[in-house]
């Protein structure tokens, strides 16, 4: 069956049960390759292939709005509506977007890129409206406090029919944790938790049987009493896929797989070279070996967050709370009041869902909490809700916090060090891919003179790990070092004082700042209101 030949998902109402049998596996087949192309996250997305069309031949969309948590899960959902012919471009330049935004398609009833929202939207959609509303929330997902939040608030609300699918693969990114995962791996008792939030409870079926799943939801909505419906879904996260089923965190998300040329010459191959994230994992340990007060905490990404590692050696100091990131960072204050040095590593752009509780809970207690922020600054194919642009300004703005960015693994080691004699918040931000084990020029007075003219007519000012890119620049622009004066930190808050002196001293020299993030409340705003 060709799906680009499809006019869906108007077509799936003329497709027999065989039929829609052949579109799964078609659909399964057409992730998989274009994600092995491409990267994308896989394993989600194949096991929600027969959801997605059950859901698409049940309601309506757009009409009867479907809202997909994250985009993890969504890549069949895109397919099925009217983005197969494009689908190859799947996470490219001007290509289909690997997560879900309204921009894309009516069809995609709400943005997302972090989890656990589509409870809260599809809520507000639902609300006096006589058509169904759907939400699809995974078990992970359901960990977040706005999840529960939502649940919360079902029974006060004005409903029109709505449907809340739990997709249960018994998986985050990595295996889930707490609580809620063991109500709902047990089954003892998981009936009566959602109704206790005013749901009639439907499962669990077999989220991959399409004539079980299309049966369950018609029957929903023929007997829908005016209660809202909480459908529970059992899949397998990498379905039809065996890597990816035996190995489901590898294939959460995989990069494109390189296939040689077949009569390529051999190259020798060089030294791997570590990711940051992988280079903050080993510091960690290096300093947990030392001082038995670090602790690392994180939200459900041990294996992006390069803390692996630091979980196999010291399994009684490390802690996964789950999608969780408010919780995190709170939980991390109260360690930290007891003598203990808290790491927290989170993405830059999740760790904005915490910033009441590092304002209120750690800075303003000035309690020595060490912010790991991963993934800051730009990040390539996974999109704008996964770029880390705002750490900067955040961190900037909140009293007594250190906010620094290493230039190299060296640096990080150092900046670990330096947050472990720290007596209150401290944050270090690195971005995703390779890290540079060491920068050539030394940092001396907490600043780097890469190139330093006499009398410059320029001033090129940098955080971080730009320095090495803008070293290589200057000096083809500027290959006598007569003109361009290139500087840069590893420290955006405090500003080192000596930068502040130098750059005072050239007072005619026009001044630019080099940076990986919001223009305002970013480095080079914070530089220039330091200047005199």
């Amino acid at each position: 069956m060709n799906l680009t030949e499809l006019n869906l998902p108007e077509d799936l109402q003329r497709l027999s049960l065989e039929q829609l049998r052949e579109l799964a596996e078609d659909i399964r087949q057409v992730i998989l390759s274009t994600c092995l192309k491409n990267g994308g996250h896989l394993g989600a997305s194949l096991g929600t292939v027969e959801l997605a069309i059950a859901l698409h031949k049940t309601f309506r969309s757009p009409d009867e709005p479907i809202v997909w948590d994250v985009g993890h899960q969504a890549y069949a959902h895109k397919l099925l509506t009217g983005r197969a012919a494009t689908f190859d471009t799947l996470r490219t330049t001007g290509g289909v977007c690997g997560f879900l935004t309204r921009e894309e398609s009516i069809h995609d009833a709400f943005g997302a890129g972090h989890s656990s929202t589509s409870i809260s939207a599809a809520l507000g959609m639902a609300w006096n409206n006589p058509n169904w509303s759907t939400a699809v929330i995974g078990d992970g997902g359901l960990t977040a406090g706005i999840a529960l939040e939502a649940l919360n608030n079902v029974s006060s609300l004005d409903l029109g029919p709505f449907i809340l699918v739990l997709n249960d693969n018994q998986m985050s990114i990595s295996e889930n944790v707490g609580g809620i995962s063991k109500l709902l791996a047990s089954g003892e008792g998981t009936a009566q938790f959602f109704e206790s939030f005013g749901f009639d409870y439907v499962g669990p079926v077999d989220g991959h049987d399409l004539s079980t799943l299309l049966g369950t939801l018609e029957g929903i909505k023929k007997g829908y009493a005016g209660k809202p419906i909480l459908l529970h879904v059992r899949t397998l996260k990498g379905k039809g896929y065996t890597p990816a089923e035996q190995s489901p965190a590898a294939y959460h998300g995989i990069s494109p797989v390189q296939v040689a040329a077949p009569n390529s010459l051999k190259v020798e191959a060089k030294p791997p070279q570590k990711t940051w994230s992988e280079a903050f994992g080993e510091a960690l340990c290096k300093a947990a070996e030392r001082d038995d007060r670090v602790v690392a905490i994180t939200a459900a990404m041990p294996e992006g967050t390069g803390l692996t590692e630091f979980a196999t050696k010291f399994p009684q100091r490390f802690f996964d709370v789950g999608i969780a990131e408010p919780h995190a960072v709170t939980f991390a204050a109260g360690m930290a009041t007891r003598g203990l040095k808290p790491f927290v590593a989170i993405y830059s752009t999740f760790l904005q869902r915490s910033l009441d509780q590092i304002i209120h809970d750690v800075a303003l207690q000035n309690l020595p909490v060490t912010f790991a922020v991963d993934r800051a600054g730009l990040v390539g194919a996974d999109g704008p809700t996964h770029h880390g642009s705002f750490d900067l300004a955040y961190f900037g703005m909140i009293p007594r916090m250190t906010v620094t960015a290493p230039s190299s693994i060296e640096d990080l080691e150092v900046l670990i060090s330096e947050s472990l004699v720290s007596s209150g918040p401290f944050s270090i931000r690195y971005p995703r891919g390779k890290a540079l084990a060491k920068i050539s020029t030394p940092l001396s007075d907490q600043i780097r003179r890469h190139q330093l003219a006499l009398k410059p007519k320029l001033l090129v000012v940098t955080l971080g790990t730009l320095a090495e890119r803008l070293e290589k620049i200057v000096r083809a622009l500027d290959p006598e070092g007569d003109s361009i004066t290139l500087l840069s930190t590893v420290y955006a808050k405090p500003l080192p004082s000596r930068m502040i002196e130098l750059l005072n001293a050239q007072p005619s020299a026009v001044l630019i700042t080099v940076e990986d993030g919001s223009v305002i409340g970013g480095f080079g705003q914070h530089l220039f209101s330091s200047l005199e």
